[in-house]
């Protein structure tokens, strides 16, 4: 009896440690499953998609080098005619939006230039160049926003007519010895929302009669006028000053 109770109790042994090694076995065939996927998720490298470019391809024209090289203003030129007005100011604006387009924009008195119409109007053209080809060059370009543009010599500069020039006060901002600076300071002036002039001294009585070319923001039919310009103007350019022109000097 004693044996039997020692052989039962034996077999209870063995199917009680069997039991336990099946189940530990198991829990670490489990878990070595379970670490070998979150190690192959966690080494696998991530694909980005590629992100689309928010920067906007930049077809807006670029203004040439050529048309403002070295161009004393009685110059000959060919000119890209984009408009004709009466009145200077409007003339201005356009020029402006010329300028604003990418080109370079001037306004010139038809009566200036001896190819131009003999009857005064302020026409504008975008840049001046010093070559037939060169404008031609740049026609298409501009006629994507004047259709109507065309190339036209100015023909030799008529500085024959002091009623053609009227005395303005000015708000001058700049002299130079060269009209290309000059110029370019004109430019400036215009885009901050001026109308930007050069002139040459010794046009005018009343100003300098050593040859500069100086810049003035606007001209202004009375010193009131140009006064009541001129802290707007100094908000730019400090040591702005009002200044009488005089009468043109047909030299």
């Amino acid at each position: 009896m004693k044996r039997l109770f020692a052989l039962i109790l034996s077999l209870l042994l063995v199917a009680v440690l069997c039991s336990c090694s099946f189940i530990n076995n198991n829990y670490y065939v489990q878990n070595d499953s379970t670490v070998s996927r979150e190690s192959i998720t966690e080494s696998k490298p991530v694909e980005k998609e590629p992100v689309a470019s928010s920067a906007e391809e930049n077809d807006s024209p670029q203004s040439s080098k050529t048309d403002v090289s070295s161009f004393n203003y009685n110059t000959p030129f060919y000119g890209i005619w984009v408009s004709a007005s009466k009145t200077y100011d409007d003339a201005s604006n356009t020029s402006k939006e010329v300028t604003s387009k990418g080109f370079n924009g001037f306004v010139e008195d038809t009566t200036d230039w001896s190819n131009l119409n003999n009857e005064k109007w302020y026409v504008v053209t975008a840049g001046k160049y010093a070559s037939e080809d060169e404008a031609a060059n740049k026609l298409d370009e501009v006629k994507k926003y004047y259709p109507e543009a065309y190339i036209k010599y100015s023909g030799e500069y008529n500085n024959n007519a002091s009623n053609d020039h009227p005395s303005f006060y000015g708000i001058w901002v700049s002299a130079s010895k060269s009209y290309d600076d000059a110029s370019n300071t004109s430019k400036e002036v215009t885009s901050k929302g001026f109308n930007g002039f050069v002139e040459d001294t010794t046009d005018w009585s009343n100003l300098n009669n050593e040859k500069w070319y100086v810049v003035t923001a606007g001209k202004y039919a009375s010193e009131d006028e140009a006064n009541n310009k001129l802290d707007e103007v100094k908000k730019h350019y400090p040591d702005a000053y009002v200044k009488y022109s005089g009468d043109h000097v047909d030299n």
